[in-house]
């Protein structure tokens, strides 16, 4: 059985995802430990996955950061999502011929490497599984819905605003941050990829939200003074990241 550095797959942020959304069994949870065996470490920087180039490997994230995104012709980058424990890299890249997004870890990270087969199998095999990732996936087509939001329609503060309280949303839900604060992973300038500004302009509303008494930052510890009149501002709605529930199938 895989050692994890949680100590028990029952603690594995995956498996801390998938629950949101149904019960995983015993079998289950036993069949997820055989799967996530192979361990591997991604140092910060490291490229995970470069667009153009063909995968048939997963990497589930067990601790650690990267970012999913694409670089354009002029050399600036849109960030599609930020990707955290317990997400998976390589949907939608094993799925085409070759990448269409790039991985990156912003963050020294711990992977279980998956080949693809071996993960279809276990989806065959284990139906709860196999129920719970439809919710992951969907879960995953509503952050990007939400991005396409602040990219055409909300104002810059606005996209701020949602991003920091999607990210404290994400972060509870594994672990990682508490009822009004967590550290943020990207920098000023990974913020502008993701909400399409630039590095300078966040620093701006940064110290707008400050000036107005909606959170205070220590480094890269953000803390949310005013979260009701934050989810006014970024017309954040939590739902799209909220548990789902699905009914159980059939063992």
């Amino acid at each position: 059985m895989p050692k994890f550095a949680s100590g028990s797959i029952n603690h594995h942020p995956l498996v801390a995802k998938l629950n949101q959304s149904i019960q995983l069994d015993p079998a289950d949870l036993a069949a997820l430990s055989r799967l996530l065996s192979d361990m591997v470490v991604a140092k910060k920087a490291k490229d995970i996955i470069v667009e153009g180039f063909e995968y048939k490997v997963l990497h589930v994230v067990e601790s650690g950061y990267a970012i999913r995104y694409k670089l354009l012709h002029n050399g600036k980058r849109q960030i599609m999502n930020v990707i955290m424990p317990g997400d998976i890299i390589g949907f939608p890249a094993c799925f085409y011929e070759h990448a269409v997004f790039s991985v990156t870890a912003v963050s020294e990270m711990n992977l279980h490497r998956v080949p693809l087969d071996a993960f279809a199998d276990l989806c065959l095999a284990r139906a709860r599984i196999a129920t719970a990732l439809l919710w992951f996936a969907a879960r995953e087509a509503a952050i990007y819905a939400e991005h396409i939001a602040d990219a055409g329609r909300r104002a810059p503060i606005e996209r701020l605003a949602h991003f920091i309280l999607e990210m404290l949303t994400r972060l509870r839900a594994i672990g990682a941050a508490s009822a009004d604060s967590f550290v943020m992973p990207l920098s000023q300038e990974g913020i502008g990829d993701v909400i399409g500004l630039s590095g300078p302009h966040v620093n701006r509303m940064l110290a707008e939200l400050k000036r107005e008494g909606l959170i205070t930052m220590t480094g890269s510890e953000v803390k949310i003074l005013d979260r009701a009149a934050l989810q006014i501002l970024g017309e954040f709605r939590p739902k799209y990241l909220a548990r789902t529930a699905i009914r159980q199938p059939k063992s």
